[in-house]
């Protein structure tokens, strides 16, 4: 799935990222072998290939769980820590990347349709090179600590009108 610049904002270390869980699917949810990437692409559309639409070299693993369960009900949001944090710059369009190879029960998010613009999500089986394209991007939460500006504490005490 693909994120424009502008719907992000700001720089951000992200250490976990949420997903908005809808009603629907099973109490709980298990997959097996589950990874998160995230990396940068150039485009505000993705391609069939998955790896065309990185940019070169920022395909980065941030999350491995051997077997990883979602158990809250629906309507509540759900987390997962990342492994290693990912510095998001605030001026490329990110690409998270959800993969795992097996598993049981559903997990339903909220989703919107970008239509009118780019395909910005992509499904496929396991191990495989292409996919599906949509136009439909589900609710996510970039989590973790923004970037804060340079400034003086005179600066700082100018801007709270101290």
């Amino acid at each position: 799935m693909i994120a424009k610049a502008d719907e992000i904002g700001d720089a951000i270390e992200v250490s976990s990222i949420g997903w908005h869980r809808a009603t629907g699917g099973t109490a709980t949810a298990t997959f097996n072998k589950f990874r998160i990437f995230v990396g940068y692409c150039p485009n505000d559309m993705l391609g069939t290939n998955f790896m065309d639409n990185y940019i070169e070299d920022t395909r980065t693993e941030v999350h491995f769980s051997s077997s990883i369960t979602v158990a809250e009900g629906g309507e509540e949001w759900f987390y997962i820590d990342l492994d290693t944090p990912f510095w998001y710059d605030g001026t490329q369009n990110l690409i998270l990347e959800v993969v795992w190879e097996s598993g049981s029960g559903s997990v339903h998010n909220y989703f919107f349709d970008t239509a009118g613009t780019p395909m910005r999500l992509k499904s496929a089986e396991p191990d495989s090179e292409t996919g599906f394209l949509s136009s439909l991007r589900c609710q996510f939460m970039l989590v973790g600590t923004e970037q804060l500006e340079n400034g003086t504490f005179a600066s700082v005490k100018v801007l709270l009108g101290s």
